[in-house]
């Protein structure tokens, strides 16, 4: 039960979970640590004690020395070793974890992505890693002040009950002090956290939006109302963690320098103590207020790397959740098909708000593809072109219907073979500046259709990379196209990649490049409004309010 009240509990099971270590060994040299410390308050205080011996037997003050030297090294050595060991552990473990839940968000859905949101996938593996990796070695020299604590307390209990007693009595209300406020600042710093996230939301909107909002005061202000509103609410929530953890820390502070006061000048009243006691006892109590120190002020970073850990294990768990029924990780079986026709059989979709609510429906969707086809897609913004794009290319799934390749049924232990079959550039596209993906790169050929896309003097491939991608948006659709078509697929889809092209190389588009790649065996599926160059087309389809029909216009 009092388990979950234990400080970095969730790190330590953490760690213990994560990590291949000597564990043994690890818990060895803690143990021999803390119990090393212990021991040199006792050769301290007896040292101290014999200090009138020392000049009629001087073989005592070097005993004492030697002792004390013996002690010291092998504290030295066995704190080292844990708290190095412990920092490089901990670096492992987030290593390991970081790259774990990395690799499955790359294999999971997009809609998962879509719906998470990039701020709490960034916050939990930059934000949180950094707060584990800050927090781990202060854990274990927790651990080893623990420990010397235990060892301490047994030595305090020799010299005297009572002030034995009165020692746990103030780490035990200190402990309890603690309990009290546990639970309130860790759900502080996990809303804290929370809203930190919508925070970055809300500067992504800036950074992203910064044009929109350098053309609308009004925009600009709201905006920044709404992150000052959401920053406030982290401070609040964060200072009132603050001001709990301080309370805790001074509360035993104090508590402990009473303790002193009333060994040093009321207990001897009431007890008659010998006073050689006394000081022992003090210098004892003294002794343990380092360690004291460091459990009870580390408390708050103790809970700041437990909310951390909740988030990466609730990060992970959304994503292994998300996949549930697709396939994780690599195909068993490389199944590589030549394309010749793709069938959708009322295919439908739709999306969903967080409620589970219906929201924009797509379907039913019937819909031919064949070998070696120029097809054109017109539709209004906020038709379904887009959605439709995305199950064409397997990136969604239908919530009815059925796709079939080569009238094989698409399912799902297919898509990741079937995806293969197409590269596109979005609307929304990322630019790469590494051709990944692209075995034997001739930088020759890059830079020769860097050229022809009229970017000679913009950038150049240059030791496997563009050298520059800080580009208007007309170029950057066209270094896509070169990325695209360096792939090498069977199907090029292009969503409005004529769009924000000047009128020379929209016309190189339509009547040059396409039939060019036509030409090479390609099929081509393209996103467009620019109906003077539909005859360019095998055929041209229309998307209205998530219907797909033809649009009546034959091209060659």
């Amino acid at each position: 039960m009092l388990s979950k009240y234990l400080p970095a509990k969730r790190l330590l099971e953490f760690i213990d979970q994560e990590a291949v270590y000597p564990r043994k060994k690890l818990i060895s040299f803690s143990a021999i640590s803390g119990i090393t410390n212990g021991l040199l308050l006792g050769v301290i205080n007896h040292g101290a004690g014999m200090v009138g011996e020392f000049s009629a037997a001087g073989y005592l003050q070097f005993y004492y020395l030697m002792l004390f030297a013996a002690l010291l090294s092998l504290l030295i050595y066995t704190k080292r070793y844990t708290l190095e060991k412990a920092a490089v552990l901990v670096e492992e473990v987030l290593y390991k974890v970081r790259i774990r839940i990395a690799d499955k968000i790359r294999h999971t859905e997009l809609s998962f992505v879509e719906a998470t949101g990039h701020s709490e996938i960034y916050n939990s593996l930059a934000q949180d890693t950094v707060q584990i990796s800050q927090s781990a070695t202060v854990v274990f020299a927790s651990i080893q002040a623990a420990i010397m604590l235990i060892f301490t307390m047994v030595y305090v209990a020799w010299l005297t009950l009572t002030g034995f007693m009165l020692t746990v009595t103030a780490i035990g209300l200190g402990a309890w002090v603690f309990m009290l406020k546990r639970e309130r600042i860790m759900n502080d710093l996990q809303s804290a956290t929370e809203q930190e996230i919508h925070f970055f939301d809300a500067l992504n909107d800036t950074l992203s939006g910064f044009k929109e909002i350098k053309l609308n005061r009004i925009k600009s202000h709201d905006l920044f109302e709404h992150q000052d509103q959401i920053a406030t609410d982290v401070k609040t929530l964060k200072s009132r963690a603050g001001i709990n953890s301080v309370f805790v820390m001074m509360f035993s502070e104090i508590f402990f320098y009473i303790l002193i006061a009333t060994i040093l000048f009321i207990w001897p009243f009431f007890n008659g103590t010998d006073p050689g006691t006394i000081i022992k006892l003090t210098a004892s109590i003294l002794f343990i207020m380092g360690p004291l120190n460091l459990l009870f002020g580390s408390f708050p970073l103790f809970i700041k790397a437990d909310v951390a850990v909740n988030n990466l294990r609730e990060l992970e768990q959304k994503v292994d959740t998300a996949s549930q029924g697709f396939q994780l990780g690599e195909p068993p079986e490389h199944k590589p098909f030549t394309f010749e026709r793709i069938h959708f059989q009322d295919v439908r979709f739709q999306y969903v708000d967080k409620e589970g609510a219906a929201q924009f429906k797509v379907g039913p969707v019937n819909l031919d593809l064949r070998f070696g086809e120029t097809v054109f897609i017109v539709g209004g913004n906020g038709s379904g072109k887009s959605t439709l794009l995305k199950l064409l290319t397997g990136l969604y799934y239908p919530v009815s219907g059925e796709i079939t390749i080569n009238g094989e049924l698409l399912d799902q232990d297919l898509y990741a073979d079937y995806r293969e079959l197409f590269a596109i550039v979005f609307t929304d596209f990322h630019l790469f500046d590494r051709l990944y993906g692209i075995q034997d790169i001739d930088s020759s050929k890059v830079n020769a259709l860097i050229k022809e896309m009229g970017l000679a003097g913009k950038t150049r491939f240059k030791n496997g990379a563009f050298t520059n991608t800080a580009l208007s948006t007309g170029q950057r659709k066209r270094l896509a196209y070169i990325n695209t078509v360096l792939e090498d697929k069977q199907i090029y889809i292009f969503d409005e990649l004529a769009a924000d092209q000047d009128p020379g190389f929209r016309k190189r588009f339509y009547e040059v490049l396409l039939p060019g790649l036509k030409e090479q065996g390609k099929t081509i599926i393209a996103v467009t409004h620019d109906d003077k160059y539909f005859a360019t087309a095998d055929r041209v389809l229309k998307m209205d309010e998530g219907q797909l029909s033809e649009n009546g216009v034959k091209g060659n």
